[in-house]
């Protein structure tokens, strides 16, 4: 937990490889380097004693240790990304997924209740490293985990046996086919079909109307050969319910699809461009009976059906309980992105001049950069702490009833943060001013893509208003009162809903799933505290004046706190590349003005 590296170890390890990296992609011109004036505020944090949670380079997992060298490899070079046409692009990511896979670091079978779930909280770290390298990476990696879960979870172990290896080891590309374009979270009404032939003893699949079509689906465009279709299984008229089906799409990867299946495109989208996102129309798609994921229910040789679960209600619910785990990936791969643009600001901040003489000064010495900096770097400290607990507390409910009953409000709490995530990512854009809207600086490109978080894996606002009717059907503060400012603010929305007849609004659902929020972060704070209390109480009145509408005492940022947050949120030197961190990009964005022989003045300080 706590290592007894000083600052000043810690930024010369991580520039060491940030120069490694650097070099072996031809980066030689935006070598980093660590001046006087930097070296003097390392010194000065290290004297100050503070203990710290980072360690770039001992005590690592081997799982983290395994990505760094994949993100080493020419494979996952960052410059791919603006170098390759689209499709390029598109199969490149397909390709570092399978990497990934290749290397055991994630797969289906590291998820809770599968038989290496004691990995799971290391598949969650990795997940957060590959948001932070490139959320369209995270995105088509969790299209095909979620498509594998939906078949883990509802097929029959015969079935789970037989497509076992073809999902954990990629030799199939998923496709996680639920949504249509016309309902979007509304699961519940969702308009494919599949239904009972008697004569060819067989399923057949349609796609009845064009608010019926599947969208927004990851991998489909080209690569996946697999889709997990959720749709009403129907037999002789009658509507049984929802129901998982294993769909063929393709004969190999990049194929034409297999007759009766229409693939559309979801471009151009927002974000995310590497991902493969489309959607399907199905037409006469004729599907073998084992195609029905049969652990809760079944259809015979004659076409009678037979189910574990009561009714076709039960059967939804029991259909939607595969996207609980996934929840998590938006939490991890955010908060590591958000560490990576505070980091890049701060480093960006250290050379950026804001008056030369007669006393040099950068954008770390005036004060009100100072206030901004200090919050964004609070709220990435309040994601660290949430992504623990929400993490943690998986992992140590899963198997038991309670907790699993709870584990929907966790993770919709915890995917709650994205907010956080975007709110970080705004401010460090601005921060950095025209730089941080260059897309080689990282940042804009983070901003970007992970805008699409906020509604993927659930609509936030949806999960918000989900939090708040269960907390106001709670008892939760029947047997003590609020201890703390998160319950405190919790007890009083609820009571005022009851009040009013269990109405709220969108604002007061935002307002408690945040209160949620800093529960969990206060809890992780005090279970294993890693910062000095002064910085928690600067988080806690942070999120009072800004998430919980509380009149709080004003937060006072300065170097030395700032600097130690920014060593100990630091990320992997691998996922710096942004040309900003040091002025060497000065050079780097005007060079080609020197390649065509136009004569301009070396800069200066």
């Amino acid at each position: 937990m706590i290592n007894s590296w000083n600052i000043a170890s810690f930024i010369s390890v991580s520039l060491d490889v940030e120069r490694d990296v650097r070099k072996s992609r031809g980066f030689d011109h935006m070598t980093a380097t660590t001046g006087p004036d930097e070296r003097q505020f390392f010194a000065h944090v290290t004297r100050a004693k503070w203990s710290t949670g980072t360690d770039v380079e001992q005590n690592t997992s081997a799982y983290r240790q395994a990505m760094r060298d994949l993100l080493r490899q020419d494979l996952f070079d960052p410059r791919l990304r603006d170098d390759l046409p689209l499709r390029g692009y598109m199969d490149l990511t397909i390709e570092r997924m399978k990497a990934i896979f290749r290397e055991g670091l994630i797969d289906n079978d590291m998820w809770m209740g599968r038989p290496r779930e004691h990995d799971f909280r290391s598949m969650c770290d990795v997940m957060g490293l590959t948001g932070a390298f490139d959320f369209a990476l995270t995105s088509t990696i969790t299209d095909h985990l979620i498509a594998g879960s939906a078949l883990f979870n509802h097929g029959t172990p015969e079935q789970v046996a037989q497509y076992h290896d073809e999902i954990t080891r990629m030799h199939q590309v998923y496709a996680f086919c639920c949504t249509e374009i016309g309902g979007g979270t509304n699961l519940r009404e969702i308009r494919t079909t599949v239904s009972w032939s008697h004569e060819e003893g067989g399923f057949t699949l349609n796609t009845p109307t064009d608010a019926a079509c599947k969208f927004w689906i990851g991998n489909i465009k080209h690569a996946a050969t697999v889709g997990m279709v959720l749709a009403r299984l129907v037999i002789d008229g009658e509507d049984l319910g929802h129901h998982w089906f294993r769909v063929p799409l393709r004969n190999e990867e990049n194929g034409a699809p297999l007759p009766g299946i229409t693939i559309l495109s979801c471009d151009p989208k927002g974000g995310i461009q590497a991902n493969q996102v489309g959607g399907a129309r199905f037409t006469g798609v004729r599907l073998a009976r084992e195609a029905l994921m049969g652990r809760y229910s079944r259809v015979d040789a004659d076409g009678r059906f037979s189910s574990t679960l009561p009714d076709a209600g039960a059967r939804f619910v029991k259909s939607i309980e595969t996207f609980v785990q996934e929840r998590v990936f938006p939490l991890t791969a955010g908060a590591r992105a958000a560490e990576l643009a505070a980091h890049l600001t701060w480093r960006f901040a250290g050379h950026r001049e804001t008056r030369g003489t007669p006393t040099r000064r950068t954008l770390l010495d005036e004060p009100l950069f100072l206030d901004r900096l200090y919050q964004v770097q609070l709220r990435c400290l309040a994601l660290r702490l949430l992504e623990r607990a929400v993490v943690g507390g998986v992992e140590r409910d899963w198997h038991t009833d309670p907790g699993r009953k709870n584990m929907h409000l966790l993770t919709a709490t915890g995917k709650c943060g994205s907010w956080l995530v975007l709110d970080v990512l705004g401010a460090c854009r601005e921060m950095c001013g025209s730089q941080g809207f260059h897309g080689h600086n990282q940042i804009v490109t983070l901003r970007t893509d992970f805008e699409v978080n906020v509604t993927f894996a659930g609509d936030n606002s949806v999960l918000a208003y989900q939090v708040a009717r269960s907390a106001m059907g709670s008892d939760r503060f029947a047997a003590h009162p609020p201890a703390t400012l998160p319950e405190r603010v919790e007890k009083e929305l609820i009571e005022a809903w009851r009040g009013q007849g269990g109405s709220f609004t969108h604002a007061e659902a935002v307002m408690l799933v945040h209160a949620r929020m800093l529960g969990l972060i206060l809890n992780e704070h005090n279970a294993e505290r890693q910062v000095p209390q002064q910085i928690m109480d600067d988080l806690v009145a942070d999120f009072a004046a800004h998430r919980l509408r509380e009149p709080h005492r004003p937060v006072s940022a300065d170097r030395e706190k700032i600097d130690f947050l920014a060593e100990s949120l630091a990320p992997l030197p691998e996922l710096v590349t942004a040309p900003m961190i040091d002025d060497s990009y000065l050079t780097a964005f005007t060079s080609p003005a020197r390649a065509v022989g136009i004569p301009i003045p070396v800069q200066g300080r």
